[in-house]
């Protein structure tokens, strides 16, 4: 018996020419395990295709959105300045009618200082305002980068499984599926001494 002969299941050896045949029906698996692997891959390229306008729109509304919020910011900022100046003027004009502080204030002096009271009162809401416009910004932000970054991995994540798993349902190589078939000829009743 030539060492090059193939002992197969039943305890026969093979021929090279049955060799042979059992290398060309691998090979010929392979090839059709290649062929349906590159249709799967052809597959979810064009998805990716399908899916990147939409990708591309959901970009584009996040960018419009973010200027619609810078534009209120400066809007805010305007606004706060504006008062600011106000305030500072109503300040001013007070001291200038009522330098001393005196305890009979004129109706001009207290109708000036209620003006100034509502003033600041407008001016604290606006910026309370102001500061739940930006903490609400800030977390819708995060809020989306979130979200993107989840469907990202989540993308690639199952566009690597689904490239690995045809992969790790095949042995890798011809010893690999010699040791196949022996565990399975085992499980069946076999011992592994019969199949030398």
């Amino acid at each position: 018996m030539m060492e090059s002969d193939i002992k197969i299941g039943s305890g026969t050896t093979a021929t090279p020419t049955q060799e042979l045949i059992q290398l060309q029906d691998i090979i010929a698996t392979e090839k059709s395990k290649h062929r349906e692997t590159v249709e799967m891959l052809e597959k979810k390229n064009n998805r990716i295709k399908e899916l990147e306008p939409r990708v591309k729109s959901a970009a584009e509304a996040i960018n419009s959105l973010k200027d619609i919020i810078k534009k209120k910011d400066d809007e805010i900022k305007t606004q706060e300045e504006k008062y600011k100046r106000f305030l500072g003027k109503a300040k001013q004009v007070i001291k200038a009618i009522d330098p001393k502080g005196s305890q009979s204030p004129s109706p001009d002096t207290a109708a000036l200082r209620k003006q100034l009271a509502e003033k600041e009162r407008a001016l604290m809401r606006m910026e309370e305002e102001a500061e739940r416009l930006k903490t609400a910004r800030e977390r819708e932000e995060r809020m989306v980068l979130s979200a993107w970054y989840e469907m990202g991995m989540h993308v690639h994540k199952k566009g690597l499984e689904e490239r690995l798993q045809p992969q790790m349902n095949t042995p890798r190589s011809l010893m690999s599926q010699k040791r196949s078939d022996m565990r399975r000829s085992t499980v069946s009743g076999k011992s592994p001494s019969t199949l030398r």
